[in-house]
């Protein structure tokens, strides 16, 4: 009978310690999720900012209608290659 109390014990304690291992595990995964969620936002901003300045150079060359037009497809161009991009990723 001790030695199924040995066992139940070793038992207990070797998962106590797999759930401490799990615990920093999910911990380092959530803190890179959010470094990732953070990247993502900075990014879009700078697409923004990307986009924004495209279209003000070019306003110099070209009417206002023609230099968003431009800068619309520059910005259909990059969304339909990131889409390309997570397209080959599911593959």
């Amino acid at each position: 009978m001790s030695q199924i109390a040995e066992f139940v014990a070793a038992l207990f304690d070797y998962l106590r310690a797999e759930g401490r291992a799990l615990g920093r595990a999910v911990g380092s995964l959530v803190g890179a999720l959010l470094l990732l969620s953070v990247a993502a936002v900075v990014l879009l901003a700078a697409l923004g900012f990307f986009l924004a300045a495209l279209y003000l150079a070019l306003l110099a060359a070209m009417p206002p209608a023609l230099a968003a037009l431009v800068t619309g497809l520059v910005a259909l161009v990059l969304a339909g290659g990131i889409a390309w991009i997570a397209r080959l990723s599911l593959r």
